[in-house]
């Protein structure tokens, strides 16, 4: 071992290096700010996470380099096309693939490595592997299985039954409900604001959620669940509740015989929802999928066309 400590610990560092947390990435491209920072602790998290198992698989395949400055490119191509013939999903290459870029990015920041030498993973301009994401699968559940598995669910776990029913009735995402505050709220007005890193929004981005009126009831009760918390959440555990909801949903699928689309299903089961009712209200196609995209906070409604409408549910 080298004694800068072992080669997961020395990538670790260099990461370290570059986590500024406090802003987004929503806020960085708004005011021009530096790039190359990790903003958010949960991509922290992740790319840690991958730097580790990209660490492992060196000392596996070149049991001889100890030091960050020895990783060459060939070994970071070797490693992603190992988990290629993991078949590991195409979100999950993207997302390590962006770790590792992220990964030279800081060292050479931090000057472990010259700012001239060959890039660790190289773009697929500059002769690299192309990019990988998930496949796209409009398929939500339909509203009698959505409350099917919230049902099962609820007799052996109530709060993450109740988190599912905060994705299923405001669109939001897992670790968006399980940070929602009591003053995210507005009852009156059926609407949910998010801040964005407070409430844990992808990219740090902020957003409102219109809520139909008809849900107004629910509004009240999660309200006066997060107002008899000092913190303002609605739920506690936090940190630990998305993967203990997961593990929930999968269970309750096998058990009924449903198709599992995981906690996102219920996401996109208010996507399919919310866009049935704006076409109810005389929006055309383009109307209603631009009004669902803005619900879910994307940045373009050509996602929310590939990935959360059904195409049966389209009206062309």
């Amino acid at each position: 071992m080298s004694n800068k400590g072992g080669l997961s610990y020395q990538m670790m560092q260099a990461l370290q290096a570059i986590f500024k947390p406090g802003y987004s990435r929503h806020e960085d491209k708004q005011h021009g700010r530096n790039r190359d920072v990790i903003r958010s602790i949960g991509t922290m998290q992740s790319m840690v996470a991958d730097v580790h198992e990209f660490a492992r698989f060196i000392r596996r395949q070149w049991p001889e380099v100890s030091e960050i400055e020895e990783v060459e490119p060939v070994m970071a191509q070797a490693f992603i096309e190992e988990l290629i013939r993991r078949e590991r999903s195409g979100g999950r290459l993207g997302r390590v693939m962006a770790s590792l870029r992220k990964l030279d990015r800081a060292c050479r920041i931090t000057q472990v490595i010259e700012k001239n030498n060959p890039p660790l993973l190289p773009y697929k301009s500059d002769g690299g592997l192309g990019g990988f994401h998930s496949e796209p699968r409009p398929v939500a559940y339909s509203p009698e299985q959505a409350e099917q598995i919230i049902a099962w669910i609820n007799t052996i776990d109530p709060i993450s039954a109740r988190v599912l029913q905060v994705m299923r009735r405001t669109g939001l995402r897992i670790r968006e409900a399980v940070y929602l505050r009591a003053q995210d709220i507005k009852v009156d007005t059926c609407l949910v604001t998010l801040e964005g890193n407070v409430n844990h929004t992808k990219g740090g981005r902020p957003r409102q959620v219109h809520i139909p009126p008809e849900e107004k009831e629910f509004l009240v009760e999660m309200k006066a669940l997060g107002e008899e918390n000092p913190t303002g959440h609605i739920f506690h555990d936090r940190g630990s509740l998305p993967d203990r909801v997961r593990e929930q949903v999968r269970k309750a699928c096998a058990a009924q015989g449903i198709h599992c689309l995981g906690t996102h299903g219920f996401r996109k089961t208010f996507a399919a929802q919310n866009y049935k009712m704006k076409i109810a209200a005389g929006a055309n196609d383009d109307q209603a999928l631009l009004d669902t995209s803005i619900q879910l906070g994307h940045n373009r409604k050509e996602i929310t066309s590939q990935s959360y409408v059904p195409p049966q549910d389209r009206r062309n």
